[in-house]
């Protein structure tokens, strides 16, 4: 049996670093494919703020506007906003 997911309560029972790295592998193909020079810009922020000490959660939070609007895909769009929703 699942336990109950309460984000308001220090994101207990949630494993948002997992999540996270869905959503990078669910953007992968976005990146790789580089139809947009915004790609190549995420790509080099997550590494300086990788270097920094700053998990994949903070940089999907930081570009999450951006994120929402090249994503043409429902479901890796869900995905990020279900991120979103109960980590961010």
């Amino acid at each position: 049996m699942s336990e109950e997911i309460d984000r308001y309560v220090s994101f207990k029972n949630i494993d948002c670093n997992a999540r996270a790295q869905k959503m990078m592998d669910a953007l992968q193909p976005l990146i790789e494919a580089a139809e947009n020079p915004f790609w190549a810009y995420f790509q080099q922020k997550r590494a300086e703020f990788n270097a920094k000490g700053y998990d994949d959660l903070r940089v999907l939070h930081n570009y999450l506007p951006t994120l929402k609007e090249l994503i043409e895909d429902e479901e890796t769009l869900a995905q990020l906003e279900d991120l979103e929703y109960t980590c961010m």
